[in-house]
């Protein structure tokens, strides 16, 4: 039974004061039990810094995927491929990613290791980024030190490294955010997520302006072996930070630890509505308090028996990524090529090269002020949302995009450019923070539907880090798609406009499925 604030003069505490009590007892018996002092932090408001040390990860995976979308198609180029096998081999991370990003996040949610459920699994995808990273500009390197020197062997080398690293970024950014919200309050759970954006942005923009560096003509670029190389260092030093920072905030509290003591468990929207109930004297449902941890097969279940509200929104983030990804990973081409007119396999030294060189570190510096852009946007997003409500917000958001890469598409210029990167910077802010929100909202009312009115609470269980996952997972059935159909496209077409046009088709579909996303007053 819960220790909440006493009614005055007959009136019913408000969800606040029952909140805050539910909160209080939590704290004070975490503090008094031996064993689990370390676990009170979870049921007490952390401060803002507090907040991005929690984040920081964040930064280092947006810094990683700065770096390859930036650099990942010149690479390949380089080494003598054509754009049609070029994007064919952005198609691996995806492939792994929609087998097993799903699997990693289901298994996360009944891990028993002291150290709690989402560290450890961190911990292994953060080692996994590292080595990636380190294998993915020096894939000729490598060739060449153990005698594999033509030009398959380079691409695959290359491509495994892609592979390691994309698929681990993107377990992470889900595993990151589920873990953020389960050591946070009810009440942080929104900050923690603007935060990260926030940050996360300042992590892309740091790992863009990375790449508009000339490093060689530095005194530092003496000690790396190309410019790819220097940025690809400075990157990895960020994700190291980043994960060593998150890894030691706070620890999580073990499931085997909420399975035996019920005041150990973190407090959940569920939570305080079955505690709600109580005071009324209405039943509730005590076996529901303890967060779900399903599965495989209830996993595949929940998947295959998706709630209309989560497949809406899973085909809305799988239509905002097919609008996000032209853009995200070929820009820097089209800038290279369609605005400044280079040839990435023209001779050494000539002209053309050097062009394409500059349109690189200019489209580098475009999508610094896109990720400066989701950043400040994320500073705002939530008092919008409380201002103007979920839906307007978000369709807004994709339309920002859409309206950006139409612009692009119809005029090759520099200024243009840089203005619809900054649209496209609230886009992303957009689609990484609503939708996680609303899986939040769904699970804290134990409700994916509405009947007149009301939410109805669901009977099924389904994983909270599961759910999360399935984000990641049309992430990478998107990401598989445009790279399989993309280098077809610009090859039909002998044009990389056609990149911007199918970014905009796809963010204007993404905006009308948005509509009818179900919102729940959110």
């Amino acid at each position: 039974m819960e220790d909440t604030k006493v009614a005055v003069a007959g009136v019913a505490p408000s969800d606040e004061d029952v909140l805050e009590g539910m909160l209080s007892r939590r704290f004070l018996y975490a503090q008094g039990v031996v064993g689990s002092s370390t676990y009170h932090h979870t049921f007490r408001t952390k401060t803002r810094w507090e907040l991005v040390r929690l984040s920081l990860l964040i930064v280092g995976i947006e810094c990683t995927y700065a770096t390859e979308t930036a650099f990942v198609a010149p690479i390949l180029l380089a080494i003598g491929l054509p754009h049609t096998i070029m994007t064919m081999m952005w198609a691996m991370p995806p492939i792994v990613g929609v087998l097993f990003v799903p699997i990693v996040a289901s298994a996360s949610d009944r891990l028993r290791a002291s150290w709690g459920r989402r560290r450890p699994v961190l911990l292994a995808l953060g080692i996994a980024m590292l080595l990636g990273m380190m294998l993915l500009p020096h894939g000729r390197a490598v060739g060449e030190a153990i005698g594999l020197r033509s030009v398959a062997w380079v691409a695959t080398l290359t491509t495994i490294g892609l592979t390691t690293t994309d698929f681990s970024a993107e377990a992470s950014n889900g595993l990151c955010r589920t873990y953020a919200m389960e050591v946070c309050t009810i009440g942080d759970q929104a900050r923690v997520l603007s935060t990260m954006m926030l940050i996360g942005g300042l992590g892309g923009a740091m790992g863009y302006l990375f790449g508009s560096v000339d490093w060689v003509s530095l005194p530092i670029g003496q000690y790396f072996d190309s410019n790819e190389s220097a940025v690809f260092s400075a990157n990895w030093l960020v994700l190291l930070v980043g994960l060593l920072s998150t890894l030691t905030s706070f620890p999580e509290i073990p499931l085997p630890v909420q399975e035996r003591d019920a005041l150990l468990r973190p407090v959940t929207h569920r939570m305080l509505q079955n505690e709600l109930k109580r005071l009324r004297g209405d039943a509730h449902d005590t076996q529901t308090e303890l967060g779900e941890s399903i599965g495989f097969r209830q996993f595949l279940r929940n998947t295959v028996r998706m709630p209309r509200s989560m497949k809406i929104l899973c085909a809305t983030q799988f239509l905002s990524h097919m609008g996000y990804l032209p853009y995200c990973l070929y820009f820097t081409d089209f800038v290279a090529s369609a605005v400044y007119g280079g040839d990435s396999q023209a001779p050494k030294n000539s002209a053309e090269l050097a062009r394409y060189d500059e349109g690189i570190r200019f489209a580098c510096f475009g999508m610094a002020l896109f990720a400066a852009g989701a950043s400040l946007y994320s500073l705002v997003i939530e008092r919008l949302i409380e201002r103007l409500g979920a839906r307007p917000v978000y369709v807004g958001g994709l339309m920002a995009h859409c309206v950006g890469m139409l612009a692009m598409g119809l005029f090759h210029h520099r200024a243009v450019v840089l203005l619809c990167c900054c649209l496209t910077g609230i886009m992303y802010a957009t689609m990484y923070s609503i939708p996680f929100l609303l899986i939040s909202h769904y699970h804290s009312k134990n409700s994916f539907a509405m009947v007149d009115g009301k939410c109805v609470e669901c009977t099924e269980p389904r994983g909270f880090g599961a759910d999360v996952s399935m984000m990641s997972s049309v992430l990478c059935l998107a990401q598989l798609i445009v790279s399989l159909v993309i280098g077809a496209l610009i090859d039909a077409a002998g044009t990389t406009t056609v990149i911007i046009v199918a970014a905009c088709g796809c963010s204007l579909l993404a905006a009308c499925s948005a509509m009818t996303v179900l919102y729940m007053d959110l």
